[in-house]
């Protein structure tokens, strides 16, 4: 097992502790749509100039297709989740919703990888899908009429967050199993930016304007993602992944600060409950893993 490629995937949960603030961000000047897909174009780009073309010799067609799926998808309905949010409060929650694939990442590798686990990995997910609830709820507790209110207030974007955790932690998995050489990630990427071009010209009545703002964002949400992408992939195939999977499990806590620090709009203070309810069920995932 590499321990650089372990660093790596530590280097990529720092690097995504950054994503819904940008993404937030960028989808307020550019649309859900816009901001989309010139993200994951430039990305792209970025991951192919640093890596040089990729190669498909090698590669088994059900790597290409399914995770190229799963991976399309992740980032098309986590970045429109982001930019579906109705207002910066409910970004914090959609983003909250995402972080529920470490733990799913873990769930899913005992059929998918034949992990062994202990019994105290079914109440961690429990808790971490309480941690979820209870944000959701307001501050009102576990109150399911409450979330249930606040869910078809928008359910098109609550859907798609959870759609991106399930999907990326699919991924997270099968790419261990099914990918035989290198990987293609700048084909990953630039596919989910042609899709998410597609769906801009569609559907998006918003015009682009880039200000140089929107531009230092763009530029800097492409790079975070290039780079954090890449040092996870290579994790997720060479490293610990689950010593990485774990330390992933403080990257809702660091993201709902940064974002809400990014933002202008820290939680209250009943929100953290979720939070740490997330983080603490993640924990209690991987410590159920931990040496198996």
């Amino acid at each position: 097992m590499d321990r650089f490629a372990t660093l790596f995937g530590v280097v990529a949960i720092l690097l995504w502790s950054m994503s819904v603030a940008l993404t937030r961000s960028l989808s307020e000047s550019l649309g859900p749509f816009g901001a989309a897909a010139s993200i994951y174009t430039v990305s792209g780009i970025m991951v192919w100039m640093a890596g040089g073309k990729p190669s498909l010799r090698g590669e088994s067609a059900a790597y290409l297709i399914i995770c190229g799926m799963l991976f399309i998808f992740y980032m098309v309905a986590f970045s429109l989740a982001i930019g579906l949010a109705h207002s910066r409060q409910q970004t914090l929650e959609l983003g909250l919703i995402n972080y529920l694939w470490p733990s799913l990442t873990l769930l899913f590798a005992v059929p998918l990888l034949k992990l062994r686990v202990r019994w105290w990995i079914w109440p961690g997910a429990v808790l971490a899908f309480a941690g979820v609830m209870w944000a959701i709820s307001g501050g009102h507790g576990l109150n399911v009429q409450q979330l249930l209110r606040n869910v078809q207030g928008n359910p098109v974007a609550y859907g798609l967050a959870l759609g991106a955790a399930v999907s990326w932690a699919l991924y997270s998995n099968l790419v261990r199993v099914l990918c035989k050489g290198k990987g293609v990630l700048p084909l990953f990427l630039l596919a989910t930016g042609v899709v998410l071009w597609v769906l801009y010209f569609t559907y998006s009545s918003n015009r682009i304007s880039l200000t140089l703002p929107a531009i230092l964002e763009l530029l800097a949400m492409g790079a975070v993602t290039a780079v954090s992408y890449q040092c996870w992939d290579l994790a997720m195939k060479k490293g610990n992944a689950t010593l990485v999977a774990a330390l992933s499990y403080f990257t809702p806590l660091s993201s709902i600060l940064i974002a809400g620090l990014w933002l202008q709009t820290l939680p209250g203070a009943s929100f953290w409950p979720g939070v740490l309810m997330v983080v603490g069920g993640s924990l209690l995932c991987w410590t159920a893993a931990r040496g198996k």
